[in-house]
């Protein structure tokens, strides 16, 4: 993508994450892990769209007695996976080129509740922060530092390099452990 069209994406998401924070006023609170009932994860999909890690923890909410949906997203044009109400892939042709979701998808979100946003995201995939952007959720939880956004940013800097000097790909599963182990750890008094 050239950085022009990549400086306008940017540009149009801190607008519109403005005018959201002013417009809006979300009822938030600190969920820790043990609480949490309803978790809403946000990854990257893998190209081929299988995801047998995020599939697996998914399986770990579940048998915590969590209710959970998984929303994805892969840069490619059709995706093969079937839109599940629990599970679902999002494609480049189901965003605008300012990398916007339809607003389907949107109203969809304005309808349901989670206690828990898990952002599992090692990149920046746009579309996806717009739905973690939306989504009605108590906590917010992720890894990119935008202002208000998220409730607690967790900092995968020293995975990352880390990963990077072994060669290892930083994955979703990376960020998941470190999250978990944040909120696991940290005890409320509610």
């Amino acid at each position: 993508m050239n950085s022009f069209l990549q400086k306008i994406i940017v540009f149009l998401f801190n607008r519109r994450l403005k005018k959201y924070f002013r417009d809006f006023q979300r009822d938030k609170r600190f969920v820790n892990y043990k609480s949490a009932r309803t978790v809403i994860l946000l990854f990257e999909s893998d190209y081929n769209e299988k995801n047998p890690e995020i599939k697996l923890l998914i399986q770990n909410f579940v048998s915590d007695g969590k209710k959970v949906m998984a929303w994805g997203f892969v840069n490619k044009k059709e995706v093969s996976t079937a839109i599940l109400p629990d599970f679902r892939i999002l494609h480049s042709k189901d965003a605008d080129f300012t990398q916007f979701p339809e607003h389907t998808y949107l109203r969809e979100l304005e309808e349901l509740s989670f206690d828990l946003l898990i952002d599992l995201t090692v990149n920046e995939v746009k579309p996806l922060q717009y739905i973690a952007l939306y989504a009605n959720a108590a906590c917010k939880v992720g890894t990119h530092n935008y202002p208000g956004m998220y409730d607690m940013v967790i900092d995968v800097t020293h995975i990352k390099q880390k990963n990077q000097a072994e060669e290892l790909e930083t994955t979703s599963v990376d960020v998941y452990n470190q999250i978990i182990f944040y909120l696991k750890n940290i005890q409320t008094n509610d």
